[in-house]
């Protein structure tokens, strides 16, 4: 399969999903005034796309960060993260992390390009 270098090909509505669930969570765990930065690169095997804010995660957060319901924000919350891990790994066969430090944190999405999700 051949590419383009802006071109990714995947499920549209699952990337779409998991960034947008990114965002949110980055939105909602920086202070006003402070900046989310959201980039993306395209490579002919894969895609790569990353969320970052400015805060630093609790070791303790980041022990339980993709168990399903796991939430720092209350009851009835938890699932974006934990949709991002399943849908990212189990419907697109790729890969989710994170990093977190005094900088902040990014979340990382690694996709490969063309993912038959007819086998999936």
């Amino acid at each position: 399969m051949e590419t383009s270098a802006d071109e990714v090909i995947s499920d549209r509505t699952i990337v779409h999903r998991m960034c947008m669930n990114l965002l949110k969570n980055a939105l909602e765990a920086t202070p006003e005034g402070g900046a989310v930065r959201m980039r993306g690169s395209v490579g002919p095997e894969a895609f790569h796309v990353s969320v970052h804010n400015p805060g630093a995660m609790a070791d303790d957060v980041q022990r339980h960060l993709f168990r399903r319901s796991f939430s720092t924000k209350g009851h009835g919350r938890g699932l974006g993260v934990y949709s991002v891990h399943l849908l990212c790994t189990n419907y697109l066969q790729g890969r989710v992390w994170f990093e977190t430090g005094e900088t902040g944190t990014t979340f990382h999405l690694r996709i490969p390009q063309g993912q038959d999700l007819q086998q999936a």
